[in-house]
């Protein structure tokens, strides 16, 4: 049932991306088409210099750009193709094959209508590294031979389109660039040598502004191009209408012949900035627009040039942006792409994709149904939506690649884009899994028993095994370390010993009050100081392991701003009782956050990841150990050697080296022990550097193992850690992402202000999964939240608003953690000084300056390419969604500096002493 709701979900809705459009019929042969015959794998400037640098070097070489010549069997093969289906064919050099195009002409029943191209000085010093005069006279000439030597050649053509690029060329201050006068020379030149009729061709505007040109023509030879005019707001079939209309009238004795008209079948929408209305460039679109223009213009007896005869990928590359090689009737492959009578589809590979699309999903959709039978039909479906969805999005990618003509470099970009998109579709569905096994798979089937119920358990004459608890200070304040001291001295259970060791604290005002507490609280605690210990925390808990009582059986280890209920050994030690055990896990937790609206955030943020995350590790015995309110077997910590001190997440790292020698854990969700928040946003980002700092250092040292390594690690085990850290890895994909669109962004703009090409915008089929995957997450979030968090929406908010506010700082973690191998350990400050608002804005200034960067870029895309390129505003959307996290991260240090302002002295809030759970705690039913 479900396979059938989704498959069924996943046809219709590619079926719905298609749907069918009317348009005039044209039948019979077409007028004419204009032709340059190079194939998919030439580019007649190949070799040509292009951008300042280059133009520089090879005026200073003096060096011509090689040349590469049009294949005479290509074109054969082209004429061949185009007989019978067109009368006559238009060319825009002579050099282009033009000794061999007439006799191929005549073969295949087709007509030549030649042209010469008139250079400018520049043009014709970087092509040919020779004056224009005496290239233009080659070109002249040999079209003024093609013309007396072949009587079917019934007119000619000289230049294309140089007055309307004088009159660009002209805005750059270029003396060189050919004026009207220069082509009225050459068209004289030609028509006194021949005996069919001259003219030149260019755009409607120009035969408008310049009379004069007009009357040194036998004919107007005009190019009506609807596309490229973003100033119009008419449809295409309008725009031909009017702009013949004014031709008309401006020279009724002139013989118009519309010498290009046409449409592309890919490239960037245009946007008429006066009136909206938006021009697509879609295989539909020409196909429409084409017909309906070719057929008003045959109902006006004006012989047409459509343009052109087969797509050009070298203009896309070179000339005239993406749109450029696609306006062909066939496309480079020499493949038709549109049918001149009946309906057109607007997207007739609807059903390839959708058949792809559930190839790549079926298996992946198969497998989590027989994995995960039970859960709920709701969750069911909608993880294998998602599954189709993403498979979806690939699919489509890659058609659109398909049709998309690349050189190498293009390859490249879409290649990196397609990896990034995968990787982060991916990543998502990773997320979807752990939405859907843990919103609709009812309760946990692991979790451990309340503590109440643990300790009923128990008989009265067991034997209780000594516990060694452990406890870490470096430079922290004494009397918060003593709070932890009093909680641990309170604990209701018959046999432990606790151990403090202070390293690295200079001064002894701050480590000698806990010493003498120590000895106050009687011979179960014992107090170590080392001005010097190396390997940080690891190597004083390891010193620590040395000096634990003979008969300790447990090792338990506590931060120092911990304080702990009770019950917690008595409820969490008989775990051990199963000897596969290796160490018991409890939630950390917070005390301080009520009435602090920053460290409110941070505890539910916090709590995220404890009752959802390692709730679902337990369930595959995979969870994290993450240091304080941690039991370990002793045992077991002295076969694996103790603590590593060459990672700074010792705690996680023990915990893997545990489960690679098939040793099990226990997680119970229950707060047995509540520190304190970081006071500062930096010092909260300092702790989760850490923590993906470590997990980088982690999964470089054990990829081996876990992936081809001699391990007992479970399939599913292996799964939860890569998962775990995925999200990390998403975070640093994003600031990849950030520094990439930014100096995208910078190509796009800065190259026109200095004449040379821009850089197009990435594909807008890269660009929408992004900001869905982003609209996901948020969803994913709130979602899990609602249902396995036990507080308000407000407060989910927030978490997830400080969860964000990490992006830049576990991104930047996950980099450096993969390419460099140690840094040094960074402890997380408790009861640190008063914040500021410009210490707030100092805490997240490289956040406040990306975010700066993607507004302004986004502006920029928006009132700048965004008028004409509806594209560029997609891309400018992107520019605010990649911002958000570093907003967030702005939003949340403002907060901390507004509440420590607010608040004169810290309050702190122990929990409640009873040994009893709250039963608001306990796992959703």
């Amino acid at each position: 049932m479900v396979l059938l709701i989704v498959v069924a979900a996943t046809l219709v809705g590619w079926r719905l991306l298609d749907s069918r459009v009317t348009a005039a019929d044209v039948e019979g042969p077409l007028h004419g088409v204009t032709y340059a015959p190079w194939a998919k794998d030439q580019d007649p400037l190949a070799g040509k210099a292009t951008g300042l640098w280059s133009f520089l070097r090879t005026a200073v070489n003096d060096t011509p750009s090689p040349q590469i010549k049009p294949r005479k069997e290509q074109i054969e093969r082209d004429f061949a193709m185009l007989g019978g289906k067109v009368n006559y064919v238009r060319t825009y050099r002579t050099t282009d094959g033009g000794d061999s195009m007439p006799a191929l002409a005549a073969k295949y029943g087709l007509k030549l209508v030649p042209g010469a191209w008139i250079y400018s000085p520049n043009e014709a010093k970087l092509q040919f590294g020779r004056e224009a005069s005496e290239v233009n006279a080659e070109e002249t000439g040999a079209l003024i031979r093609m013309a007396n030597q072949n009587p079917s050649i019934e007119r000619v053509l000289v230049g294309n389109e140089n007055i309307l690029r004088f009159d660009g060329e002209k805005d750059l201050r270029d003396p060189n660039a050919t004026s009207p006068a220069q082509l009225i020379r050459e068209i004289r030149n030609v028509k006194r040598n021949v005996k069919v009729p001259v003219s030149t061709a260019e755009p409607w505007h120009i035969w408008e502004r310049y009379p004069e040109l007009a009357r040194e023509v036998d004919y107007l030879a005009v190019h009506i191009l609807p596309y490229w005019d973003e100033q119009s707001s008419s449809t295409p079939l309008e725009y031909v209408k009017e702009k013949i209309g004014l031709l008309r009238k401006l020279y009724p004795n002139k013989n118009i012949i519309v010498t290009e008209v046409g449409w592309p079948s890919n490239g960037a929408a245009r946007r008429s900035p006066g009136s909206g209305v938006v021009k697509y460039a879609t295989p539909a679109e020409q196909a429409r627009n084409v017909r309906d223009m070719v057929a008003w213009l045959r109902s006006q007896n004006i012989d047409t040039f459509v343009v052109e005869a087969v797509d050009q990928p070298w203009k896309s590359y070179d000339l005239e942006g993406k749109a450029g090689g696609y306006w062909g009737l066939w496309n480079a492959d020499r493949e038709a792409k549109f049918a001149w009578t009946g309906s057109i589809e607007t997207f007739p590979q609807w059903l390839s994709c959708a058949a792809w699309s559930l190839a790549a999903s079926l298996p992946l959709m198969l497998l989590f149904l027989w994995r995960w039978p039970r859960l709920g039909m709701a969750g069911q479906v909608g993880f294998c939506a998602l599954v189709a969805l993403s498979a979806s999005a690939v699919a489509y990618g890659a058609s659109v690649a398909a049709g998309t003509y690349m050189v190498a470099s293009e390859m490249v970009g879409w290649g990196v884009l397609a990896f990034f998109l995968v990787s982060s579709l991916g990543m998502a569905l990773v997320q979807a899994l752990e939405m859907a096994e843990t919103i609709w798979r009812g309760r946990w089937t692991r979790e451990a028993l309340p503590a109440a119920e643990m300790i009923a358990r128990q008989p009265a004459e067991r034997e209780w095994p000594k516990v060694s608890l452990h406890l870490a200070i470096c430079n922290e304040p004494p009397s918060m370390v003593m709070q932890t001291l009093d909680s641990l001295a309170g604990l209701d259970y018959p046999d432990f010993e606790v151990i403090v060791i202070d390293n690295n604290t200079k001064d002894p005002a701050v480590w000698r009050p806990v010493q003498d507490y120590c000895a106050q609280l009687g011979e179960r605690f014992k107090f170590f100081h080392f001005d010097v210990m190396k390997g940080f925390k690891a190597g004083a808990l390891n010193y620590v392991l040395s000096q634990t009582a003979p008969d300790a059986k447990v090792i338990g280890v506590i931060d120092s701003d911990y304080m702990v209920r009770p019950d917690w050994l008595k409820a969490l030690v008989p775990y051990f009782d199963d000897t596969k055990i290796s160490y018991v896990q409890a939630p950390q937790d917070h005390r301080d956050w009520r009435g602090d609206r920053f460290k409110e955030m941070l505890n539910w943020e916090y709590a995220g990841f404890f009752d959802i995350g390692m709730c679902l590790r337990n369930e595959y015995d995979a969870i994290i150990q993450h240091g304080t309110m941690t039991l370990v077997r002793r045992s077991c910590m002295e076969e694996m050697g103790g603590w590593a001190t060459w990672c700074i997440t010792e705690d996680t790292e023990l915990g893997l080296r545990l489960m690679e020698k098939g040793y099990g854990a226990m997680y119970s969700r229950e707060r047995f022990g509540h520190g304190l928040t970081p006071d500062h946003f930096s010092g909260y980002k300092k702790q989760r550097f850490r923590w993906a700092y470590g997990a980088m250092q982690i999964m470089k040292a054990h990829a081996g193992k876990m992936f081809f390594g001699d391990t007992k690690l479970t399939f599913w085990q292996k799964y939860h850690f890569v998962a775990g850290w995925l999200p990390w890895f998403a975070d640093a994909l994003n600031l990849i992402f950030t520094w990439a669109g930014l100096a995208w962004v910078l190509a796009v703009v800065l190259p026109p202000l200095f004449g040379m090409k821009p850089v197009g915008l990435p594909p807008a089929e890269f660009i929408a999964p992004t900001i869905g995957i982003f609209v996901f997450k948020l969803l994913y979030s709130f979602g899990l939240y609602f249902d396995r968090v036990r507080c308000t929406f407000r407060q989910s908010v927030g978490a997830s608003l400080a969860g964000l506010a990490l992006t830049y700082t576990v991104g930047r973690a996950v980099i450096y953690g993969l390419a460099t191998s140690r840094l040094p350990f960074m402890r997380t400050p408790k009861m640190d000084e008063r914040a500021t608002l410009g210490m707030a804005l100092g805490m997240a200034r490289g956040e406040a300056i990306l975010a700066a960067l993607l507004w302004i870029a986004a502006a920029v895309l928006w009132f700048g390419n965004g008028v004409v390129d509806p594209e560029a505003r997609l891309w400018s959307l992107f520019m605010i969604v990649q911002s958000l996290p570093y907003v967030a991260a702005v939003y949340v240090s403002m907060v901390n500096a507004v509440e420590q302002m607010r608040h004169a002295e810290p309050v702190f809030e122990a929990p409640a002493p009873a040994p009893v759970a709250d039963p608001t705690l306990q796992p959703a039913q």
